[in-house]
């Protein structure tokens, strides 16, 4: 049996017991779990300490996976701890994460692994190897990232935040990243509470206790309808409409009505409240589109506006489309770009306003933990793009050619409404509130933010 090893490492603005301290805290398996090839947790201990054990299953094919348990062992508190394979796919495995101090502020985070392949190992080196060296760079590049953005408000006390929508795209990620940062996350959740770290409602018959609030400093509203979940037809636009103003309604109506109000509210909405802009550049001051999207997200946030004013500091983060493999519109594009037969959609002339998943939670932070901002803040880089320039980005990211445009007649055909709504009309949205602010964000190009979210690093 032949041992191999393999090593990585960074060094990192901010001290050993800070960088080991968010590998200790909840959401820290989720944040670095690779979106391209994600793994699902089975069971867990929810603990790196000496004896604490986790199963996974690494993905293969659809649902088809291969189960993976691993023990925790050798930990020493702000220096290192292990996990050494049980059973698995290895013939042995040992990860050893390091946490070496350069100096008071500052350190080398290492992660050493030995390893022996059970069949065929000179061939298969090579390309576990190789996957290796994409999944610690994407780890260590996002470990970066997040320690960056929670340190902006480090010296702030943590909030307890109460997150509807939470098993969703968005919403898990974003519980994974407050819980990195310190922050207590609470989910409200539609069935029965399984902890006390989740709390129940059910929207559809107005039930929402006001002893669902007890504790809680935020509330962030993430609930809705899968644009994206069928074609649009009567019956459907009107549930996506009554899942979020009936919601918003609900959760909004028994906030006003508490004694202690949480500090912040923020609901997610969209840039499809400004309809189709064409070629013009629009922002927060701009007015509202006319169709049903637009009007959707109007109605979405009238539900807040009318009944929390003046009651607590509100904030409607307008969110444009949301770069990320694990969901939404590049979710869907990446299959056929990989094959090689992208392309631009219609015309490709139409804009998008876009922000990486990673801008998106560090901005919903940014949002909870800054008083002075309130109101309607659009949620996108300050560079929108056409499809067509998107499509070539995608294209060259992911080393295939996009030439094969989709006719805007086959996208109607196929997709419906939905199609005129989502993917032909043109968003050219930016965020006038966060550029007075002088907001920096993480991937302000379509470029990086592509390396970032599928972890193509050069």
């Amino acid at each position: 049996m032949t041992e191999r090893s393999f090593i990585w490492e960074s060094p990192l603005p901010h001290s050993a017991a800070d960088v080991f301290a968010w590998h200790t805290r909840p959401g820290a398996f989720e944040r670095l779990n690779p979106p391209w090839r994600p793994v699902s947790i089975s069971s867990t201990d929810a603990s790196i300490k000496d004896g604490a054990t986790i199963t996974i299953k690494l993905p293969i094919i659809g649902p088809i996976g291969i189960p993976w348990t691993l023990k925790h062992t050798d930990y020493r508190e702000n220096e290192q701890f292990c996990d050494k394979q049980i059973s698995g796919p290895f013939r042995s495995w040992k990860h050893t994460h390091r946490f070496i101090p350069s100096n008071n502020s500052s350190c080398v985070m290492r992660d050493e692994i030995s390893y022996a392949l059970p069949l065929l190992s000179d061939v298969v080196d090579p390309f576990v190897r190789t996957e290796l060296t994409r999944l610690f760079s994407f780890r260590h590049t996002l470990l970066a990232s997040d320690l960056a953005l929670h340190a902006r408000f480090a010296s702030a006390s943590r909030k307890t935040v109460l997150i509807s929508g939470s098993s969703g795209f968005i919403g898990s990620a974003l519980t994974a990243f407050l819980e990195t940062a310190g922050h207590s996350v609470v989910r409200l959740v539609r069935r029965a509470p399984q902890g006390a770290h989740e709390r129940t409602w059910n929207p559809a018959r107005g039930e929402l206790s006001p002893s669902v609030f007890e504790g809680i400093d935020a509330v962030i509203h993430l609930g809705g309808e899968n644009l994206l979940a069928r074609r649009w037809t009567p019956e459907f636009k009107d549930e996506i409409l009554r899942s979020r103003v009936q919601s918003t309604e609900l959760l909004c109506k028994t906030i006003s009505a508490l004694a202690k109000k949480p500090e912040v509210v923020i609901t997610a909405s969209a840039t499809g409240l400004y309809g189709d802009t064409k070629t013009e550049q629009v922002d927060e001051e701009s007015p509202a589109g006319t169709d049903f999207l637009a009007n959707t997200c109007r109605a979405w946030e009238d539900a807040s506006t009318k009944t929390l004013a003046n009651a607590c500091r509100l904030v409607h983060l307008r969110i444009g489309t949301v770069l990320n493999p694990r969901g939404g519109a590049l979710g869907k594009m990446l299959l056929p770009f990989k094959l090689g037969v992208g392309g631009a959609l219609g015309s490709g002339k139409q804009y998008l306003s876009w922000i990486s998943l990673q801008d998106l939670l560090g901005l919903f932070e940014y949002a909870l933990m800054t008083p002075t901002l309130e109101g309607a803040c659009n949620a996108t880089t300050p560079h929108p793009i056409t499809n067509n320039e998107f499509s070539k980005a995608l294209g060259a990211a992911l080393r295939r050619p996009a030439i094969i445009p989709t006719p805007a007649p086959v996208l109607t055909l196929v997709f419906g409404e939905v199609a005129d709504a989502l993917l032909l009309s043109s968003s050219r949205v930016v965020s006038s509130v966060l550029e007075k602010r002088g907001y920096v964000f993480t991937n302000p190009t379509i470029e990086s933010a592509l390396a970032f979210e599928l972890g193509l690093f050069s």
